[in-house]
């Protein structure tokens, strides 16, 4: 399916209208739980069914897309597609080309005996290429032994290919050369360390000039003699394809490698030479970032937010957030990062609040109702988010008496929230989910799962799933949950927040969206490109505590949009080349370019003669030219299109 909607005039609302924005302090509910901290199940060994495994005056939706086209990537009956963050299962290269991955089932009876990777691709980014719904896993299109499998996480790799990884008794990745074409080579396996410890619930990124350095992070889960459980967070780097160092986490660094973080809680991201990792647990961690400028070889860490209840329950008192009658503590859910073209490292992160009242496993969750909101956003050129983590808050300046609390509207430090329509006031809390379901109850948070996407001039796109109050399921009344939309322009402070609704078609009206993915950098400017998993029931049916009595048949859709809120009409003027490289150089550099245009290249030495001036037509993404010819030196390069232009200085050896 097609859609192209054309820039409308949408309802404006300035920020001064989330000062009426207010609701009553005790607007919450709380929940008894008890924690098992850092366990998700491994279910790749069972046969059968699973247990578990700023811009404020732009905040609402109006939907001014230039272009929207979604298309059905596949269908699975497996819905659990991650216990926390979501792994990388998008990408696309500079040919164009988009992959897109899922744990897939085609099982309807919830078995999953044939779980493993569903797979689609569409050459040239073009929507209408998708090929039809895979109906078989794509491990059984390999030179090797066909495996079940689960967690698929893809990757670029090479020049023009691709590399797949999942886990099926510790990990396995298979290779191709030419993307979306032929036969996978594989299953290979990446090795454990010396402990044995099998590691499970990847993501892989690869980084370089051609994508060919591979990065893994992983977990693996391990019960001990006593019956306890171990959690150990691992980072694996291969240079060929072939042989690989295995190493702990660089949390290891600060011995916060084990029992503190668990699977799936966990990202990575890379562009270019630089990779960043970044790690969220519920409740009792810090929020950290690492970033590494040189392929891996070396991490930089970043606090990104620093718990303020930090430590084990059951023996450090610093770990109680109070009593009965004290607010709730805030706690990371699920979070997302994108490395921007100049290196910046962005990270988008769910939250949720909790309450630890003594000591033990025990503690009180709070029901993600609307002043329990808030995605936050945070890049490497900032200090540590705040710890209170509240978008809604008291404000003494309108209510003396503190009987309410108000939303901030703060688009700087948040990047998604709840949707606002014309009654930005319309939020019914009883029409939410409040079923037995622990972790789509908790994990989804109001506002959750955020994707993040960056394009080649660092503009940022983010979906995430959402309550909304224009769609209810017409049996029981809940709000169903949709995929959102939010936009920071390069350069600018704040975010355009909410402003864009992606399920408005007919063929939506009873989907439920849980789980979104983005491709995290993308080829041309404002063209993002992100998918969603949707069914017409609330709950899940794979995990402890699923509420989903049968196994219902869940929708892979992918979609790709440009909004106003970015763009500008292709007949602006702009500078449509965002880098040159490698630096230094031998025989060819690489000229990158935005979109399609007519350019001059010129070479100068340090003495200022022009010693080489190529005219070549640029297309949108790496165009190579040859300096075979020039003497060992430096140079400045000179790009010239588009009525712009672009100096760079080059070392020829």
């Amino acid at each position: 399916m097609k859609k192209v909607l054309l820039l409308s005039l949408g309802l404006v609302m300035g920020f001064s209208a989330f000062a009426q924005t207010r609701v009553a302090k005790n607007d919450i509910a709380v929940r008894k739980a008890t924690a098992v901290k850092g366990i998700a199940v491994d279910d790749t060994k069972m046969g059968s069914v699973i247990d578990n495994s700023s811009r404020a005056n732009n905040s609402i939706v109006a939907n001014r897309y230039l272009n929207f086209e979604e298309a059905e990537a596949m269908i699975t009956y497996y819905d659990l597609q991650s216990n926390g963050s979501i792994s990388n299962r998008m990408y696309q290269n500079a040919n164009g080309d988009v992959a897109v991955v899922a744990t897939l089932s085609l099982d309807a009876s919830g078995g999953a005996a044939d779980r493993g990777t569903g797979y689609n691709f569409a050459a040239g980014g073009d929507v209408y290429a998708f090929a039809g719904i895979p109906e078989a896993r794509e491990e059984t299109n390999a030179t090797g032994a066909d495996l079940r499998t689960g967690w698929p996480t893809i990757a670029p790799y090479g020049a023009n290919g691709e590399i797949l990884v999942n886990h099926a008794d510790g990990l396995n990745y298979w290779i191709r050369e030419t993307a979306g074409e032929g036969q996978w080579d594989g299953p290979y396996q990446i090795p454990n360390m010396e402990e044995g410890y099998a590691m499970v619930w990847p993501r892989v990124a690869t980084s370089g000039e051609n994508n060919e350095i591979i990065h893994v992070i992983a977990a693996a889960q391990v019960t001990l003699a006593d019956g306890s459980v171990e959690v150990v967070q691992y980072y694996c780097r291969s240079t060929d394809g072939e042989n690989w160092d295995v190493n702990y986490s660089p949390l290891a660094e600060t011995d916060e490698h084990k029992d503190i973080y668990g699977g799936d809680d966990y990202a990575i991201a890379a562009n270019g030479d630089v990779v960043a990792i970044v790690y969220q647990a519920l409740f009792s961690a810090h929020l950290y970032a690492y970033k590494s400028v040189d392929n891996g070889e070396t991490w930089e860490k970043f606090v990104v937010w620093e718990n303020p209840f930090p430590g084990d329950w059951e023996t450090d008192e610093s770990t109680i957030t109070g009593g009965e009658d004290d607010p709730g503590a805030p706690t990371p859910v699920t979070s997302s990062v994108v490395v921007g073209p100049d290196g910046t490292v962005h990270v988008a992160f769910s939250t949720s609040l909790y309450s630890h009242r003594e000591l033990g496993t025990s503690y009180y969750y709070y029901y993600p109702h609307r002043t329990i909101d808030g995605i936050h956003y945070w890049n490497d050129t900032r200090d540590p988010v705040d710890n209170t983590l509240r978008l809604w808050g008291p404000d003494p300046e309108q209510d003396p008496t503190g009987e309410y609390v108000f939303h901030s509207g703060d688009s700087i430090n948040y990047c998604g929230w709840l949707p606002f329509y014309e009654n930005v006031n319309d939020f019914i809390n009883e029409n939410t989910y409040d079923g037995a379901d622990d972790h789509y109850l908790f994990m989804s948070s109001a506002s959750g799962y955020p994707a993040l996407s960056v394009d080649p001039e660092g503009n940022l796109a983010m979906a995430y799933s959402a309550y909304d109050t224009q769609r209810t399921n017409p049996e029981n009344g809940l709000y169903y949950r949709s995929t959102i939309m939010s936009y920071k322009k390069a350069g600018d402070e704040g975010w355009s927040v909410a402003v864009e609704h992606v399920m408005e078609d007919f063929m939506h009206t009873v989907d439920e969206v849980l789980f979104v993915n983005a491709a995290p950098t993308v080829t041309n400017v404002n063209e993002f490109w992100f998918s969603y998993s949707a069914d017409d029931v609330h709950g899940l049916f794979c995990g402890n505590g699923a509420t989903q009595q049968n196994a219902s048949s869940n929708t892979c859709y992918v979609f790709k949009i440009s909004s106003s809120e970015i763009g500008v009409e292709e007949t602006e003027a702009k500078d449509v080349v965002y880098n040159v490289y490698p630096n230094p150089a031998t025989d060819m550099i690489f000229v990158a370019s935005s979109m399609d245009a007519d350019a001059t290249i010129t070479f100068t030495n340090i003495a200022g003669q022009t010693v080489k001036v190529v005219n070549q037509g640029l297309t949108s993404g790496n165009n190579s030219v040859n300096i075979s010819d020039l003497n060992t030196g430096v140079y400045f390069c000179t790009v010239t299109a588009n009525g712009f232009s672009h100096t760079s200085k080059v070392v020829v050896k």
